[in-house]
């Protein structure tokens, strides 16, 4: 079995298209996590100080890790995929989805991803898991 596992924005992108043909997936809308006050603003005036950093950035993620809203919304969506994954394992299904979105596709979006990735890899070794930030092209270069 396979899970992919997208970030995007939904500024740019919308929804992504489903290419599995099974018909969706689950779809976590990451703008209800309200922290943009991730202190990691290296110039307070800016208009988007953050913007040159995304959810990989330790910067980013560390501050995402100790928010307590964004780890409330993380348990919650871990809970539904896990049981999801479970079912399918069961049921003998070969793929499913979870796209996680935000405004920008670059910080929330991303940890999240990242950290479902990590927690599927973990708890379901017999797992194949497929990564893929759709707005990779649009995040600032370093």
């Amino acid at each position: 079995m396979k899970v992919l596992i997208q970030s995007f924005s939904f500024k740019r992108t919308g929804y992504p298209v489903d290419k599995t043909g099974k018909g969706g997936g689950f779809v976590f809308d990451c703008r209800a996590i309200d922290a943009y006050d991730y202190s990691v603003r290296d110039n307070q005036d800016a208009p988007f100080p953050h913007m040159h950093l995304t959810g990989l950035d330790p910067e980013v993620a560390g501050a995402l890790d100790k928010d307590p809203d964004t780890q409330e919304f993380f348990q919650a969506a871990w809970l539904m995929v896990r049981l999801d994954v479970e079912k399918c394992l069961r049921r003998g299904f070969n793929v499913m989805t979870v796209n996680f979105g935000c405004t920008a596709g670059q910080h929330r979006s991303v940890y999240l991803a990242e950290r479902l990735t990590n927690e599927i890899r973990y708890a379901f070794p017999e797992v194949g898991v497929e990564l893929v930030h759709l707005e990779l092209f649009h995040w600032p270069k370093k």
